[in-house]
């Protein structure tokens, strides 16, 4: 089929340039494992691959690990396992139905979706051998990219058809449009969680309540003592040796295989005098200035002499103008067009541009030249050298890998039979990792996997990109509880920002009763010690205004003739008083279309209505969950 696609990518299609098709295969590094994957889910007889569900699940849980400054509970981990695999399941639910429906990829469609990966790409056209080599370096076979091509097709063609479908009554978009315009007058007050928490001091009842209550988050880490082996690419591109011979004849194998690549584009070496326009007005006097400067430069004074003295280009004025050899394209097209028209010692100008008025002077033409082995050689070596550092790192792999078949425990053996040493690295934990490993979620969730704690060797693990692992875990400790008075610092502190929260949302559930009650607003506001805002009318999307407030204000009936008061917890810890004095429609003229509006409520609805598809097809679909396969 690839080759198919590289025979058609041809004509107009070779230089379509479509969106971001985001597939989830995508990912660099090393990819086999000991023991073949089993699935992690069934779907209408389809099965889920546990190495994307396991991938997907990793990629996550480093995101989560930075959004949680590297505190993430168990509970939490245990939740994403489940979304994950929920979610692969959900997708291939829709995939089955679409194969129920009828939809189908043609050979064109799947050459169109290909074309659009920028990893295919080189210079923006679907390159055949560069998406081999992309490919290949993932692990995958080529049946397998096409099928994860196609699946991405077909869903997208199930959503085209159920965005087609959707439409908005004019009942529907009359009610949108009130709802979207509607403004409400509201004043609001705010009471810091934390200014209440400084006043709250606990005594030793209400701290062993608050530890009894909260145990879970005062325990030792779970850990482990790690020994592992390592290959790594830096490590063995040092060991890379480097003569002429080879890189001669690693030469003149890419010079027959990329010829291009080494053509030496036309040079030419200028020197300029820049009088910049700073101000529009002055334009003409600018240019007449330059061609004063030109008719000096014409007449037989030194160019460079005149450069240093009007030149106004930090870069270049102090070497008289000179810019040093360039191509073509580094210079803007006015200069370079002229600067490439010009024959050597012919001095031109002025010539507008960007920057302001020019004068030129062409100093000499490189012509267009293939690159000799010497000019080529620092670049080359780095690339040679990086070639043989990945061959090296492969056949590392290889050596490792079967040694470690050999020896599922005994990670001493599988370090001598690769020729490796073995690290060691005490208490790695499962919250922060440990020594010179980090605490990278690959390595930590290998870690504490059932088959490395019951003493088994682990799979290749990818630390980062150029760099694996092999783990064998010692002495598994589980967590324990500390003692109260060993925490004692983090439960008063802990405490006292409860308190405060609590003791904020009691002051803000007291204000309001007392506003129902008749006290006036600038009254409590005083009462509270904080600044009174006037009221004032907002929309549904204000940002000014947090959105605990917002939800509450518009959640709230129309006010008949006297405020609604109400409070609200913020996502912060603080409380809110709110006062909702009245309610503002829109005026809109219903003969005149609200485009954006409409474009919006469709979307919406179209929104709603795929997941309420998907929901069916996933609970019309037959499934089997395999949970054990992501861990």
């Amino acid at each position: 089929m690839l080759q198919t696609i590289h025979d058609k990518l041809k004509g107009w299609l070779a230089g379509v340039v479509l969106g971001i098709i985001g597939l989830v295969f995508v990912f660099w590094g090393i990819n086999w494992t000991l023991t073949p994957p089993t699935y992690a889910a069934k779907v209408n007889g389809s099965e889920v691959s546990s190495t994307e569900v396991r991938q997907s699940y990793q990629q996550q849980l480093a995101q989560l690990d930075r959004q949680n400054n590297g505190s993430i509970s168990e509970a939490q981990r245990n939740d994403l396992k489940k979304r994950v695999l929920d979610d692969f399941v959900n997708t291939e639910a829709l995939v089955t139905r679409a194969d129920e429906l009828g939809y189908r990829v043609s050979d064109q469609e799947l050459l169109k979706a290909m074309s659009q990966v920028p990893l295919f790409q080189v210079d923006g056209k679907f390159d055949y051998a560069h998406a081999v080599a992309v490919l290949r370096s993932q692990g995958r076979s080529i049946p397998e990219i096409e099928a994860l091509f196609k699946r991405d097709v077909k869903l997208r063609q199930l959503d085209a058809a159920l965005t087609a479908s959707s439409f908005a009554t004019a009942t529907e978009m009359r009610q949108f449009r009130a709802l979207s315009r509607q403004q409400r007058e509201l004043a609001w007050l705010t009471l810091s969680a934390e200014k209440y928490a400084g006043g709250a001091t606990p005594d030793d009842a209400a701290l062993k309540t608050y530890y009894d209550a909260h145990k879970s988050e005062y325990m030792t880490p779970e850990s482990v003592d790690l020994r592992y082996v390592e290959i790594s690419l830096a490590q063995l591109a040092a060991k890379v040796t480097v003569d002429d011979a080879q890189l001669k004849a690693f030469y003149d194998e890419q010079k027959a295989k990329t010829p291009d690549r080494f053509i030496q584009p036309e040079q030419r070496r200028v020197s300029h005098i820049l009088l910049p326009v700073t101000d529009p007005k002055g334009d003409a006097a600018v240019k007449a200035k330059a061609e004063g400067i030109l008719k000096r430069a014409q007449g037989g004074e030194d160019f460079a002499k005149l450069a240093k003295e009007f030149s106004q280009d930090p870069g270049s004025a102090a070497q008289g103008g000179d810019l040093g050899w360039s191509e073509r394209k580094v210079w803007v097209v006015p200069f370079a067009d002229a600067a490439y028209s010009m024959k050597v010692d012919e001095i031109r100008g002025p010539v507008k541009t960007q920057f302001g008025y020019h004068i030129l002077k062409l100093a000499g033409i490189q012509p267009v030249s293939v690159k000799t082995f010497e000019q080529s050689k620092a670049d080359l070596e780095t690339e040679y050298r990086r070639n043989e550092a990945e061959k090296l790192f492969n056949n590392a792999q290889d050596q490792l890998a079967d040694a470690a078949l050999q020896n599922t425990t005994d990670i001493d053996v599988v370090a001598r039979k690769a020729g490796l040493t073995v690290v060691e690295v005490p208490a790695f934990t499962r919250t922060d990792g440990g020594g010179a490993l980090g605490k990278v979620p690959a390595v930590i969730e290998a870690a504490f996997s059932q088959d490395v704690l019951d003493g088994r060797l682990s799979a290749m693990v990818e630390v980062e990109k150029g760099r694996g692992v092999v783990l064998r875990a010692m002495d598994h400790k589980l967590p324990q509880q500390k003692p109260l008075d060993a925490v004692r610092p983090e439960l008063v502190a802990a405490w006292k920002k409860q308190r405060g929260v609590e003791l904020a949302a009691a002051a803000a559930a007291d204000a309001v009763k007392r506003l129902i009650a008749g006290e006036s607003w600038d009254a409590v506001a005083k009462g509270l010690n904080v600044a009174v805002q006037p009221p004032k009318f907002i929309s549904r999307a204000d940002q000014e205004v947090p959105l605990e407030v917002r939800s509450s204000v518009f959640g709230e009936p129309k006010p008949q003739g006297k405020p609604l008061y109400s409070d609200a917890r913020l996502n912060n810890g603080d409380a809110a008083v709110i006062a909702l004095s009245a309610v503002r429609e829109e005026p809109s003229d219903p003969k005149q279309p609200d485009l954006d509006s409409r474009q919006q409520l469709a979307a919406q609805i179209a929104s709603n209505e795929a997941l309420s598809y998907a929901a069916g097809a996933r609970a019309d679909a037959k499934v089997t969950l395999n949970p054990q396969a992501i861990e």
